[in-house]
């Protein structure tokens, strides 16, 4: 069971691994790993249908034992024993003893059991490690791959995800207490419907990304829906995961080292940004690099 349980895990967790991470893709990878868990091991008639080694362990062992095949091809046939857990050892109430008890007597029903109540935990775990769904989600309003095709659909939609973007930035547009707002609610609620209908005309079925590539350098769009793009790049800058923060720390070690103790802050902050951004060394003009080094003070330089 957890073979099948950690390969669903491992898909999710690639998906924080790619180097760039569409907050609005989390939901939907989140959705289809609890919906795949559900499926498989929270429903009785069709336990552990569809997954790839519980479903045949279940089937080779339905009459107790299972044969299995060594290099030379003998076989050794292995008797299932089922042990029971005492209930001295579980610290529940007796009306949660007598609901537990095929999975104290120790019965083929109490793998199913406690195959149940693991997944339901995992599963309210997942939902508490992203408590910033919803604004996640939201972020589809700069998606143009999510929008309804009948425009009064796509015009509730895209009320609804500024309301819960404003909801999370909160603190950014608040004038209470000295702080200076950094967005104007009513200017972003003015440009939004025209904002989505170009950007869908423009940009059908781009990604968040994609359509912030083809829309970024246009003047036009900054000046026509400033304000709608000024919390569109407020959205960008939202992480994801930590992976970035991991992966600048694994490059600042990497550069910096024991050999490199007295590089300077400036020195550190360009090479990790060529490190970790690019660009590649193959698109380097390094004759130019070669004459900047070399004019930037008198050197002694030796002929090769």
């Amino acid at each position: 069971m957890l073979v099948d349980v950690l390969g669903e895990l491992n898909k999710l967790n690639m998906t924080f691994q790619e180097e760039i991470v569409d907050i609005t893709t989390i939901g939907l990878a989140l959705e289809v790993t609890i919906s795949t868990l559900s499926r498989w091991f929270l429903r009785k008639e069709t336990f552990a249908k569809g997954t790839i080694y519980l479903s045949k362990f279940l089937s080779d062992s339905q009459n107790g034992y299972i044969d299995i095949k060594d290099e030379e091809t003998m076989v050794e046939r292995h008797e299932l024993r089922y042990i029971s857990i005492s209930a001295m050892d579980i610290e529940s109430s007796e009306a949660m003893k007598q609901s537990m008890k095929p999975c104290i007597e120790g019965t083929q029903e109490s793998c199913q059991q406690l195959t149940e109540g693991y997944i339901e935990t995992l599963i309210d775990s997942l939902n508490e490690i992203f408590p910033d769904l919803h604004l996640f989600n939201a972020a589809k309003l700069f998606s143009p791959c999510y929008y309804p095709e009948e425009r009064r659909n796509r015009e509730k939609n895209s009320e609804r995800w500024i309301l819960k973007i404003f909801q999370h930035l909160q603190h950014t547009i608040s004038r209470d207490a000295g702080f200076v707002a950094l967005f104007d609610v009513k200017s972003c609620k003015r440009e939004l419907h025209p904002f989505v209908d170009s950007l869908n005309l423009a940009c059908e079925g781009f990604s968040m990304k994609e359509a912030w590539k083809v829309f970024r350098n246009t003047k036009q769009w900054h000046k026509t829906y400033p304000n709608m793009m000024k919390l569109w790049q407020a959205v960008l800058t939202i992480p994801a995961s930590t992976v970035d923060c991991e992966r600048g720390f694994s490059k600042q070690n990497i550069i910096k080292d024991i050999r490199k103790s007295r590089l300077g802050l400036d020195t550190l902050d360009a090479l990790m940004r060529i490190s970790l951004n690019g660009p590649e060394p193959s698109n380097v003009d390094w004759h130019a690099v070669y004459k900047v080094w070399k004019d930037t003070k008198s050197r002694r330089i030796l002929e090769l």
